[in-house]
């Protein structure tokens, strides 16, 4: 397997999901196996954290096993997500958890979801027919 520079973890200073780069390694000296702990940054605040590789390797799901689309919620933007909850978007024909829930600027809700083929991605949620119309007249046709 192809070691990479950046993985996607938890930053213990930010307390999100980000974007870690792989700065330097603790290597022993009597050794020739490669490290155990490795050193990543956050590409958002900058702080550093010593990882071990052995924790970044287990996936986060548990048994690693893909999700089925039958077990899945289908996803549409006037239902309401729980963090957790497996969703299949059908227009992109994928499956994924959401992991996370926001509410806009604008008072709408968003979740941000974790598919398997698309990566992260956010989607609204919880839309009733008055924001639909305020949306519509705010933006021209």
């Amino acid at each position: 397997m192809a070691k990479t520079k950046y993985i996607m973890h938890d930053c213990a200073y930010c307390h999100k999901p980000t974007k870690m780069e792989l700065v330097g390694q603790m290597q022993t000296e009597d050794s020739e196996k490669p490290a155990q702990k490795v050193w990543y940054r956050c590409t958002r605040c900058k702080h550093s954290a010593l990882l071990d590789r052995q924790t970044l390797a287990q996936p986060k799901n548990g048994t690693g096993a893909k999700l089925d689309k039958g077990v899945c919620t289908h996803y549409s933007k006037d239902q309401v997500f729980t963090v957790g909850q497996a969703i299949y978007h059908e227009e992109w024909d994928d499956v994924g958890k959401v992991i996370a829930k926001q509410k806009t600027s604008d008072g709408t809700h968003a979740i941000t979801v974790a598919f398997e083929k698309l990566g992260e991605r956010k989607l609204i949620e919880h839309v009733t027919a008055s924001v639909e119309t305020e949306i519509v007249q705010v933006v021209p046709a």
